[in-house]
């Protein structure tokens, strides 16, 4: 006994750093729950599991408060300003992003940032003013669902795969919003467009109830806009998505928000807020993998990752060419057509057929963007916000 209480007093510390650096999230998760402090990478995990948001926003000040020059400080102000652009905090991004300016000046890919921050200048930061359970009603297996702004109605559609709510030029007339006069850039699926801002004073989906709602404007002669009649030019993403708590989408024509969330649980959780992305986990070949969650899609787009992470799946497939549409245009990309891929995801299988791989596209290390032709597999799809998970349930 006293040979292995040497051996665990000599074992050495868990290595936090390099499950940080390899996005191992989990891990690093049930590692700190063995520790005590840490700041940083609490902080980090806060934002990545979007458990406590006001916890981890705490965790990161301190981390700049203790070491404001140092490297953990710049990246502490990085994960505060993914917090705040996922939850709508406008005000509290931008002045976030000049502090970090100030404390490192000259810092390599600051006027790139300036440039995309500008659009959010003086925006508000939104506030949640009462979330009750509701059941909302779409129509022809589609995710555009009722909802209100400024008391005016409209139908707009719900995409998980959009940070902003965007909605159009002429559909902000129609609502009587104010468009701001400057302008900002942003990337879409295909290319990067130019955008103006408007401020709902109010939105109301169901039973959720929210104020100083910020929209990006967008022209009307761009795709989904050009396609679709006025009061159904708009999105609403992740901002005003993550304050429903819970979102289940059925094919019997019926949307569920406003749900009390499952707790967290570390071994249960799928989902993850990445850089500005909702991904989950799937598994391939008996191995894990990571996709974009995007109900704005309507077909799942597949990328060179797969390939890196699963080349054998490739064999089978044969080259092309395929066109990508979305906001702000279209763009053609070299691909490979697989003739059947099954993986699991959110509890279940899904298959999809003749599928496109992107071979010169990629985003981080996800396999693809998982689109509505994988979620609407099942007889519905849930998404909790507090227990970070996604679930497909299978049809009876």
């Amino acid at each position: 006994m006293a040979n292995s209480f040497l051996l665990a007093q000599r074992s050495p510390p868990p290595d936090l750093k390099a499950l940080y650096d390899s996005a191992k999230w989990k891990e690093l998760e049930e590692t700190l729950g063995k520790t005590k402090g840490n700041d940083f990478y609490r902080g980090a995990l806060g934002v990545t599991f979007n458990q406590g948001p006001r916890n981890a926003e705490s965790h990161l000040r301190a981390v700049i408060k203790g070491a404001p020059k140092s490297q953990e400080a710049y990246e502490a102000y990085e994960w505060l300003a993914h917090l705040y652009f996922y939850s709508g905090q406008y005000k509290r991004l931008v002045s976030t992003m000049e502090a970090r300016w100030s404390a490192f000046p000259g810092h390599a890919g600051q006027d790139e940032e300036k440039r995309e921050i500008a659009g959010y200048r003086g925006l508000p930061d939104q506030v949640t003013v009462s979330v009750r359970p509701a059941t909302l009603r779409h129509e022809d297996d589609s995710i555009f669902i009722p909802l209100s702004v400024n008391g005016k109605t409209a139908s707009f559609f719900f995409d998980t795969g959009a940070w902003p709510n965007v909605m159009s030029a002429a559909e902000a007339e129609r609502l009587g919003l104010r468009i701001t006069g400057g302008s900002g850039s942003m990337g879409t699926m295909t290319n990067r467009t130019t955008f103006r801002t408007a401020v709902a004073d109010e939105l109301v989906v169901g039973g959720v109830r929210l104020k100083n709602v910020s929209f990006t404007i967008l022209p009307d002669d761009q795709e989904p806009w050009s396609l679709v009649p006025l009061g159904r030019r708009g999105l609403i993403g992740i901002p005003v998505i993550l304050a429903f708590r819970t979102l289940r989408w059925a094919h019997d024509g019926t949307v569920r928000i406003g749900e009390k969330p499952a707790p967290f649980d570390v071994h249960k959780a799928n989902l993850i807020f990445d850089n500005d992305h909702l991904a989950t986990s799937v598994r391939l070949e008996g191995r894990s993998a990571f996709g974009a969650v995007d109900t704005g899609a309507e077909t799942t787009n597949l990328y060179r990752e797969l390939a890196v992470q699963f080349p054998s799946l490739l064999k089978t497939g044969k080259k092309s060419t395929t066109q990508v549409r979305g906001v702000g245009g279209a763009e053609s990309y070299e691909s490979v057509i697989l003739p059947e891929l099954t993986f699991e995801i959110g509890g279940m299988n899904a298959t999809l057929r003749s599928q496109n791989v992107l071979m010169n596209r990629g985003t981080r290390t996800y396999i693809g963007n998982l689109g509505l032709d994988v979620l609407q597999q099942g007889r519905a799809f849930k998404l909790d916000f507090t227990a970070m998970k996604l679930e497909l349930e299978a049809a009876q």
